[in-house]
């Protein structure tokens, strides 16, 4: 667990765009992104030692103190950065490889109730405001547009944008 609060943070750091270690230490540790993501990685462990209880109310915390919902139930790898105050929100279901980016406003969650939720590979890039729904599958260094609404799978390096979203280019 530590080692992946370490990455997170280190990931938030690097990309503080502050000049000086102490700048740089109280950006990342003021972010409410780290802080929502921090609380989660306890949560997702108490949930492992069975003590969910604990683990649901820190979440409960973190939806109060940075308006981020993330399910302790969620597989989240190391280096996520979740950009701004507000509106992200997480299912239980969903997937998430290593040194993902997440705006505000997105969703990444199922379609119905109880339903399965999107796999992202790693180091994908979701913009403000949108939507990734159901039994999807996003692709390593794939990214996703501003207020798109993804609800079919999209290929590694693409770029996806629009409602419904739908690849318009991939990076070399």
């Amino acid at each position: 667990m530590w080692q992946l609060i370490r990455a997170d943070f280190l990931a938030e750091y690097d990309e503080s765009g502050y000049q000086g270690r102490f700048r740089k230490t109280f950006h990342a540790m003021t972010s409410p992104g780290f802080q929502a993501i921090f609380l989660y990685r306890i949560s997702h462990q108490l949930g492992k030692l069975r003590i969910p209880m604990i683990g649901m109310m820190l979440q409960r915390i973190a939806e109060v103190w940075t308006g981020i919902s993330i399910s302790p139930k969620a597989s989240i790898g190391p280096g996520l950065i979740i950009y701004h105050f507000g509106g992200v929100i997480i299912n239980g279901n969903a997937e998430i490889g290593r040194d993902c980016r997440i705006h505000h406003e997105v969703t990444i969650g199922n379609r119905q109730p109880g339903g399965p939720s999107p796999k992202l590979g790693d180091r994908v890039m979701i913009g403000a405001g949108a939507k990734l729904l159901g039994d999807i599958t996003i692709g390593n260094d794939a990214e996703i547009g501003a207020n798109a609404v993804v609800l079919n799978s999209v290929p590694e390096k693409a770029i996806a944008v629009g409602v419904p979203a739908r690849v318009v280019r991939t990076k070399e």
